[in-house]
């Protein structure tokens, strides 16, 4: 009887030995499928951030953005100073429309002219307040945007106090091809007398066109025969012309400062312009936004091309004016005019729809959109 006990007793031990290895198995069982479906549920979410990233990025691929800004230079030295004047630059704003350029993520600037205010006439003056407009704007170069500025008057001309009849910097163009060479350069695709001066640059579908407007025997005049080639040889769904000068008188400067000192060359751009389907051109040299609509005033109206003018980059604020009477051939409606407001213009394209945005300043550091326009163009 001792013997049968004692078998049955060691069975017993071995039956629940055996039964705690099963639960012993079945609870790691259990601790790695709990482990597992974290792994999985985190790869998951890694993935879905992925994918996420991976929209976005190609949403902002796909998507054409440009930056287009200008006048940022300092004030006249007679003036009372600013604190964010240096180097005939106004650093500051400058500064900021470069950071805001990296968070639009946009891939061109378009500059409408007027770096700096150059105070004298020594020659090196100009050749460093350019140099320091590189500086201030070096991380958009790092980052591969495409920098495609144009000259403004402060890039031909200097001013004296008492008197601001343009005074001929001396060696200006000279000075200009030396700054803006090698990494700085433009597209040498312009007129023989006005390369690195005048361009164009195609990105997808976006033909942007870059006019100088003081290489002329005469101010206020672009070369309108290279236009038209490129017009006719370039074509692009959306195209986007910019220059110094506004077309329309937009702000104080008067007719004879804007390309509307010679109307008929001014005529003949806007009806190249209406020919290629470009709706819109870009300046500034006024120190304020101002948004027109203009048409012709006969029956043939044609097409509404809008003038944006945005010399809000950082220059003294100047004010507006109405718009000259003897422009009696094309019909003008101003859209939105906005004074005292540092900014710049957004342009986004995404397939075939535009639209174009001026952001305003509201805080250091921070734009808001304060006008917008969008429009179409045909699918192909």
């Amino acid at each position: 009887m001792r013997v049968k006990w004692r078998g049955y007793r060691a069975a017993s031990i071995r039956a629940m030995r055996n039964l705690e290895q099963r639960n012993v198995f079945k609870a790691s069982l259990c601790r790695k499928g709990a482990l597992l479906a974290i792994l999985m549920g985190l790869t998951l979410a890694f993935s879905a951030i992925a994918v996420l990233r991976h929209f976005l990025n190609r949403t902002y691929s796909e998507a054409v953005r440009i930056v287009i800004a200008g006048d940022g230079r300092a004030d006249y030295p007679w003036n009372p100073p600013r604190i964010e004047d240096a180097e005939g630059i106004n650093k500051v704003i400058t500064g900021e429309i470069a950071g805001a350029v990296l968070k639009e993520h946009a891939q061109l600037l378009l500059w409408t002219g007027d770096f700096a205010n150059v105070p004298d006439n020594n020659p090196d003056t100009f050749r460093k307040q350019l140099r320091a407009w590189h500086q201030i704007i070096q991380p958009l170069y790092d980052h591969k945007v495409a920098v495609l500025p144009v000259r403004g008057n402060h890039e031909v001309y200097r001013y004296e106090q008492g008197s601001y009849d343009p005074i001929p910097i001396l060696d200006a163009k000279n000075i200009w091809n030396e700054v803006f060479s090698g990494q700085y350069a433009l597209p040498s695709n312009g007129p023989e007398s006005e390369k690195n001066l005048s361009f164009y640059y195609v990105r997808d579908n976006v033909l942007c066109i870059g006019l100088d407007q003081y290489e002329k025997s005469s101010a206020h005049l672009i070369n309108q025969i290279w236009l038209d080639d490129v017009f006719k040889n370039h074509k692009q769904p959306f195209v986007f012309v910019y220059g110094h000068e506004p077309a329309f008188i937009s702000g104080s400067h008067g007719v004879d400062d804007t390309l509307g000192a010679n109307p008929l060359a001014r005529n003949a751009l806007w009806e190249s312009l209406m020919q290629a389907g470009a709706l819109t051109y870009f300046c500034g040299h006024d120190h304020l936004y101002d948004h027109i609509m203009i048409v012709r005033s006969n029956s043939a109206a044609g097409p509404a091309i809008h003038q944006f003018t945005a010399g809000t980059a950082g220059g003294p604020f100047y004010h507006g004016r109405n718009h000259n009477p003897n422009d009696s051939e094309w019909k003008i409606e101003r859209v939105k005019h906005i004074e005292d407001t540092y900014g710049y213009i957004l342009v986004t394209i995404t397939k075939n729809k535009a639209v174009i945005t001026f952001k305003g300043r509201t805080a250091p550091g921070h734009y808001e959109p304060m006008d917008a326009w969008r429009y179409s163009v045909p699918t192909r």
